[in-house]
């Protein structure tokens, strides 16, 4: 039976090619654009590391020094806070960092061409705690040292992708040894470096030992506040400058309450010492409790999801009415058939086949245009291009919701068909 109603369907879509061609784009623009929003929103709300997101927190601390209504507990630190939590035995890794970039080359090239490229000055604890792939080499071991870990991008564009560990890199004029070189790497949202619109950046090209990079200069390129003058990063280890982020790692509860208590322990002596002017808080947030406060899924996209399901039910309700027409001009056929001994249970199969096949055919044209409109919407949203990805779990909706949509105009018709009176049509 199966096979007998597809062959009936491929013979109405024969008899009414420019109706089912219209229904077939009606419901397929409809899908599409919600599932390319979809899209969207599932990667600025997903789980970047979903494997252990509960184990990871950010620190944040309220060490200003200063009486300020306006000191909530900072995202960044001071670098005597940072290397506080750096040098805590607590949790399983922890990870101190600030963004910085530079201009890199090989040193052994004949060319001058140099890329521009992110760099992540860090400790090393950082690759454990993020789960950082690597295809060659390892991690450094120490956060000082002449030695960098490089991105596959940029271990494409200098070295073609080959093992480029134990080549020199030049750096601004300086010569650093690579020791380690990472797969190809995405976190969507990019939880390490939420703030100051980044969550949706690529993972970073360059990472150098934070003291490294703090003795050779190289600049702050995140947000700072800082209650004195300075003349560059490499006197802010003793300074009230704060641009340091800090994450860790924390197996268990008992660990998060031992180093809560850790913290706050160490805010106590900044008050008993009379540096600490304001009320202890310290907060640790995991990472998808870290993104929601950062508000990184965009109010514009989750607006326009609402809108593509409204303009899909208007899809829905053009389609059913396009196929209560159909099915209308047809009633001589199905009174006839009903005549010759089919039952309503019969003609609803033969229909429901019909718009089934209708509905695969939608989603595979569906994900074609979500496609479209995804590439489309970063035109309109140059930030979030790096989201511009459909996921497989987003095909099988999309193939889904074109089923549903597609079966769900058609229920009226179908309806309208089966009330027909037989004698009435046969007259």
């Amino acid at each position: 039976m199966l096979r007998y109603n597809l062959r009936l369907a491929l013979q109405s879509f024969k008899r009414a090619p420019s109706l089912y061609f219209l229904v077939l784009i009606t419901l397929s623009v409809g899908v599409g654009l919600l599932s390319a929003n979809l899209a969207l929103v599932s990667a600025m709300a997903g789980d970047p590391i979903p494997e252990k997101s509960d184990q990871l927190f950010h620190v944040s601390m309220n060490t200003w020094p200063n009486d300020q209504p306006q000191a909530e507990p900072f995202h960044i630190l001071r670098y005597r806070e940072a290397i506080k939590i750096a040098e805590s035995d607590i949790p399983t890794h922890s990870a101190v960092f600030y963004a910085s970039g530079v201009y890199a080359r090989d040193s052994k090239s004949t060319s001058l061409q140099r890329f521009d490229s992110t760099v992540r000055a860090t400790t090393p604890g950082f690759f454990a705690l993020a789960n950082a792939p690597f295809a060659y080499g390892s991690a450094f071991a120490k956060s000082s040292g002449m030695e960098v870990v490089i991105g596959d991008e940029l271990n494409q564009k200098i070295f073609a992708g080959k093992n480029s560990v134990g080549e020199v890199l030049e750096l601004d004029g300086e010569l650093l040894t690579i020791v380690g070189v990472l797969k190809p790497w995405f976190l969507r949202p990019l939880f390490y470096h939420a703030t100051e619109g980044r969550a949706f950046d690529l993972t970073d090209d360059i990472y150098a030992p934070l003291e490294t990079s703090i003795d050779l200069g190289w600049s702050i390129h995140a947000r700072t506040s800082s209650t004195v003058s300075y003349k560059g990063v490499k006197f802010t280890r003793d300074r009230n400058v704060f641009y340091l982020q800090a994450w860790v790692e924390l197996a268990n509860k008992s660990d998060k309450k031992a180093f809560q208590y850790y913290l706050d322990q160490y805010s106590q002596s900044l008050k008993t010492a009379g540096e600490h002017p304001l009320a202890i808080r310290n907060e640790l947030r995991d990472v998808n409790a870290w993104l929601l406060e950062q508000n990184i899924v965009d109010q514009k996209v989750l607006a326009f999801t609402l809108a593509s399901v409204l303009f899909l039910c208007v899809c829905v309700f053009n389609a059913s009415s396009l196929l209560l027409s159909r099915f209308h001009s047809a009633k001589f056929e199905v009174g006839l058939r009903r005549a010759v001994g089919a039952s309503n249970k019969q003609m609803l199969m033969q229909g429901v086949t019909e718009s089934a096949l209708l509905g695969v055919i939608a989603g595979i044209t569906s994900l074609l245009l979500s496609w479209f409109f995804l590439k489309l919407s970063t035109k309109f949203l140059p930030d979030l291009a790096n989201l511009a990805i459909i996921e497989p779990k987003i095909l099988i909706l999309g193939m889904l919701i074109a089923l549903f949509t597609a079966v769900s105009s058609a229920l009226y018709p179908l309806y309208r068909a089966n009330r027909y009176t037989i004698s009435a049509e046969l007259k």
